[in-house]
């Protein structure tokens, strides 16, 4: 409910509601809202670390891990309210300031897949992977910024669709770039078929 409908329209009402308590349950649990929404960011980010940790366990190659990663964001993102981030900024700066604490972490962690993306030849090897990651990420700053995409009228998914398959065919080999091209061939399909 909290990505869904964002933390200002979310009450406290709403959420005792849903999860069939009364509010004096859940008040006795999460003493106020400002903590709720922190323990919400919380088991959010560790269920995403795992299923991400599964993806990259399990995947084939990192270029496959990649592709689930990103279709799993894109998921997550089409059921994400556009203003989520603007709003937990404004209303919550300190609950934002410790999410994005954790993208340094998930810099890291992208920058060693592209890295072993490297040695499977699918990146090129003169790609600095610290950097690629960096820049990766700073470009995804951009979908959390709606105001911005309002402006020019761009729909969060697309401008994620454009920016990671930018990114990947920017640091691809030509093994690479047949790679992403057999993914995405795969993933219209797969939309087609929904």
């Amino acid at each position: 409910m909290l990505t869904r409908i964002g933390p200002s329209a979310m009450t406290m009402d709403m959420v005792s509601r849903n999860c069939g308590i009364s509010k004096r349950t859940l008040y006795e649990t999460f003493p106020d809202k400002r903590t709720l929404v922190m323990e919400c960011i919380k088991v959010d980010q560790t269920r995403h670390n795992q299923e991400f940790r599964e993806i990259f366990e399990t995947a084939s190659n990192c270029f496959d891990a990649l592709f689930k990663a990103y279709l799993k964001v894109r998921r997550y993102l089409q059921n994400t309210s556009a203003t989520f981030m603007e709003e937990l900024k404004r209303i919550y700066p300190d609950v934002h300031a410790e999410r994005e604490q954790n993208e340094k972490r998930l810099v890291l962690g992208l920058s060693k897949v592209i890295k072993r993306a490297q040695d499977e030849g699918h990146v090129i090897k003169g790609v600095n992977t610290d950097i690629a990651a960096f820049l990766f990420f700073s470009t995804m700053r951009n979908v959390e910024h709606s105001e911005r995409l309002r402006y020019y009228e761009f729909d969060k998914v697309d401008v994620f669709d454009g920016a990671f398959l930018n990114f990947m065919r920017g640091m691809a080999t030509i093994e690479g770039i047949n790679y992403i091209n057999e993914m995405i061939d795969k993933a219209v399909s797969s939309r087609q078929h929904e």
